[in-house]
């Protein structure tokens, strides 16, 4: 705290009485503008208002508070004057009050997602822990931050260090390996093409091309592929809430995906799950935001046991006749838990 905005500290006795007469004798439209404005000018925030008659109420009101931010070292001036920190990159915000505000300039969507992938080395695979990091700025055709690092975890439960991180930069988010951009490796235009039409999503979903380099351009495509294209999306974190809803809404109801409404991942967070009955691979979206949280990369045994089985779809006008509730167990390190997390937040840096 600065020393300009030390005050002087009431005693018990003189706050007692402050606090009665605010209770007693200040009334609505009474200066509190004036009290506001002074206090925030106390913190640099704004210029005092001129000085004029007011009750000695307010006056009183304004001591009083100048004594409550001296006890509690200055934040209740700086409640009004900042914002709260970034949160920390490693451990991002998942439950911010609205992570679909829209963004001031000079703040980022920000996505983090982790995963295993396998490391080879003398002779040797494993599976190490890799965590991708995306920052989107205000303008998603800006420049987007992409940060690739494999944490030192294994899956064996070893910890060692490992090469740095990768840093990429991509203007409207056209990374320089992308060849081609679509469902799987979204750019700022195309997530911008998708509207909130679930009948709409659904045709895009069976017969957009996946690959302009794929001879076989044009076939609908399978409930596993509908899965990818829909994640390779949301794991953006830049999908508005009614597109979300309109492609949660699309998968329910594409041919060969059955859903399971209530799911607990192994870090507590509710789920319902979009399966493919050709695979077995899963998608995990928030019911509330509709926000991606969690998938497989490859079918876990657990989620092949249950392909075949029809489950309550979320509520929509979706249906599935025959349906069941399947529970599973909430062991942390269970078999049928997925292997990819995500997580997002909005921060004021990028990186």
């Amino acid at each position: 705290m600065r020393e300009d905005n030390v005050r002087k500290i009431w005693s018990e006795t003189e706050l007692d009485a402050a606090l009665a007469d605010l209770n007693s004798d200040v009334g609505p439209g009474d200066g509190l503008a004036f009290a506001r404005a002074s206090l925030l000018a106390a913190a640099g925030g704004e210029e005092a208002p001129p000085a004029g008659p007011r009750r000695s109420g307010a006056w009183r009101w304004l001591a009083v508070a100048a004594a409550v931010v001296t006890l509690v070292g200055g934040l209740g001036v700086a409640a009004a004057v900042w914002t709260p920190d970034p949160p920390e990159t490693s451990r991002p915000a998942a439950a911010l009050p609205d992570l679909d505000r829209p963004l001031a300039p000079g703040e980022f969507h920000y996505t983090e997602m982790r995963d295993w992938v396998t490391q080879t080395g003398n002779g040797i695979a494993a599976k190490a822990q890799r965590r991708i990091e995306l920052w989107v700025p205000a303008d998603p055709t800006g420049v987007w931050h992409r940060r690739t690092t494999l944490t030192g975890r294994w899956a064996d439960g070893k910890t060692e260090p490992l090469p740095g991180p990768l840093d990429e930069y991509g203007p409207h988010g056209m990374f320089a390996a992308q060849h081609y951009l679509n469902w799987l490796t979204p750019d700022a235009a195309f997530i911008a093409s998708l509207v909130p039409d679930r009948q709409k999503l659904v045709q895009r979903l069976a017969s957009d091309t996946l690959d302009i380099d794929d001879p076989r351009k044009g076939r609908l495509h399978s409930a596993t592929e509908a899965l990818g294209m829909v994640r390779g999306v949301l794991e953006t974190g830049l999908l508005r809430p009614d597109v979300r809803f309109a492609l949660r809404d699309a998968l329910a109801s594409f041919p060969g995906i059955f859903v399971v409404p209530q799911w607990t991942l192994p870090d507590q967070r509710q789920a319902a799950v979009y399966v493919a009955k050709d695979t077995g691979l899963r998608l995990f979206l928030d019911p509330a935001t509709a926000r991606l949280l969690a998938a497989d990369s490859a079918p876990t045994a657990a989620a092949i046991r249950n392909k075949e089985t029809p489950l309550n779809p979320p509520p929509s006008s979706v249906s599935v006749p025959n349906t069941t509730t399947t529970r599973f167990p909430l062991a942390p390190n269970r078999p049928d838990a997925p292997d990819t997390l995500y997580s997002y937040a909005i921060t004021r840096t990028s990186g």
